[in-house]
Order: C-alpha cells, then structure tokens, then sequence
C-alpha cells in the first residue's frame, strides 16, 4: 500500500482528514457570512456593545445554543429591533430536524424557538 492512499485513509470521526477540513472550513465561513453582511454601523454598535459588556459575545451565545440544542449551527443572523441585538441561530439537529432560535444578545436568554419541519 503506498503512502499516500494510506494518507488518505487517515479518518477523524468517520470522516478522511481532508473532508473534515473542508467542513470546518465551510462551516467558519458559513457562520462569518451573516456578520460580513450586516453594515458597518451595525458592526461598530455592536462591537461597542459587546466591549461594554452590554451584549455577549457570539463565541458565548453559541455554546449556550449548542448546550441547550445539540446539532450543528448552519447559520447565524443578527437583527437589531430598537437598539436590541437579537440573534437568530439555525441549528440542524441529527433527527434532520431545522430549529431557528432567537436569542437575546444581552443576556443570552431565548427569546422564541421555530421547528421549521
């Protein structure tokens, strides 16, 4: 056997390393889109927001999503509704199941929960 086809045997959860990466590399610039998007006024309020301590940061929010909603983050929004961020998280749970939650970027509290099935 030669050493490359060995090299592309090489798995990491089932998948060859060089799938994974692409995943995790597709899913960094999945999550980064939303926020690339939103204008740079919004951008700085919440980067001031965030360095205040009045919003959380996203790493934060996102780890409580994954706690309280196993499965993968395929998107993320962030609205502002009268000076309140709010985010919207898409979370594709292993059932196949599509779940939107909005959370409050103060607090991290959910705010609603849609089953898009």
């Amino acid at each position: 056997m030669s050493a490359k086809f060995q090299q592309n045997r090489a798995t990491w959860c089932g998948m060859t390393i060089r799938d994974f990466c692409a995943t995790i590399l597709f899913s960094a610039v999945l999550l980064a889109a939303p926020l690339a998007s939103a204008g740079d006024d919004d951008l700085d309020r919440l980067r001031d927001a965030v360095s205040r301590g009045d919003v959380m940061p996203l790493s934060a929010l996102q780890q409580n999503v994954r706690r309280a909603f196993p499965g993968e983050i395929i998107g993320v929004k962030l609205d502002e509704d009268d000076g309140i961020f709010i985010y919207e998280f898409k979370v594709l749970q292993a059932s196949g199941r599509l779940l939107e939650i909005e959370m409050d970027a103060r607090d991290g509290k959910v705010l609603d929960v849609d089953d898009d099935d």
